[in-house]
């Protein structure tokens, strides 16, 4: 499976998650027909909303997703690899460049 197929299959696991999360706000939002609205302290507006894996609206389906794909990346150590390699790779060309010019410029 290419990079860019995996990359997007994994946005398209993440926006289903928000879109759950989302309508779970928006259902927590929407008054009853029936009930007054409460008045709320300020202790509870700064609060932290439940995750949207608590919520029991989540569909399953975006659980399931994130699940595999969450699983898909501890399992494939290449992509910290490679990073990893183009770091160190990058860090020394930057020294020899570095030291090359304080050599031409300096004990020339």
């Amino acid at each position: 499976m290419s990079d860019r197929l995996r990359h997007l299959q994994r946005q398209r696991a993440l926006l289903s998650e928000h879109l759950a999360w989302i309508d779970s706000e928006i259902a927590r939002e929407t008054p009853a027909p029936s009930a007054a609205p409460a008045a709320t302290t300020p202790a509870e507006s700064i609060a932290p909303s439940p995750s949207p894996a608590a919520s029991p609206e989540v569909p399953a389906e975006a659980d399931a997703l994130i699940e595999k794909y969450a699983a898909q990346e501890r399992q494939n150590p290449d992509d910290l690899r490679r990073g990893c390699l183009y770091v160190f790779a990058s860090a020394v060309i930057l020294l020899a460049a570095g030291v090359t010019a304080v050599w031409l410029l300096f004990y020339r």
